[in-house]
């Protein structure tokens, strides 16, 4: 049985936690938890959790029987996290809820964070430390690396979304558009067309904001 690292100690990462022991639950034991990597000072104060800090980011070093699971939802820095550890020879696991409902001829890379109640349809293709929580992706949906997806979003229809994309609650975006890499859609806005790299659009229907 492997050792498993989970990377960050934040909010996203107690979830991480939680959908591992729900996968031991329903599945059985899976891998040994040996607890958080995180680098800023004591995450965990003032939280319950039976999960503990085991050490840092930056001084971790993988050994042969250990493996991580990427818990950062902020595109940016789990790219420069993934690349840290990945250059030391890590190797991370796909975390995927037993809720999940993933359809027929969906490809997925490493490291990706599958939420409790997703739902993904067919010929979806998902890139590598890609977090998705529960929220419906359609077919023939492109999700670039390291892109989030939070919770109760509609994404239709042959939508492609770039890399680095971060994606708020309860967004939609309509079949066939195109979301470019590093953008930011606020949460509850409804995407008809395009988002260019690099901008931050809100609303209903979304419009590109300066903040």
């Amino acid at each position: 049985m492997k050792n498993l690292y989970i990377v960050g100690a934040g909010g996203c990462d107690r979830e991480v936690l939680q959908i591992i022991k729900d996968i031991h639950r329903i599945q059985g034991p899976r891998w040994n938890i040996v607890g958080f990597l995180d680098d800023t000072e004591d995450p965990l104060a003032g939280k319950e959790c039976d999960c503990k800090v085991v050490g840092t980011i930056k001084d971790f070093q993988p050994g042969e029987n250990d493996v991580l699971a990427m818990a950062i939802a902020d595109p940016a820095g789990k790219r420069k996290l993934a690349k840290l550890l990945l250059d030391k020879g890590a190797v991370f696991e796909n975390i995927i809820h037993p809720s999940a409902g993933i359809a027929e001829y969906v490809e997925m890379g490493i490291g990706n964070i599958l939420y409790y109640g997703l739902t993904i349809s067919n010929n979806t293709r998902i890139g590598n430390f890609v977090t998705l929580l529960h929220s419906f992706i359609g077919h023939d949906v492109e999700i670039g690396d390291y892109s989030t997806i939070s919770a109760i979003c509609n994404i239709t229809g042959h939508v492609k979304i770039g890399k680095e994309v971060f994606i708020g609650g309860s967004c939609a975006i309509v079949p066939h558009a195109v979301v470019e890499d590093h953008a930011y859609v606020g949460m509850g806005s409804v995407v008809l067309r395009h988002v260019r790299t690099g901008k931050k659009v809100f609303g209903n229907p979304a419009r590109e904001v300066s903040i």
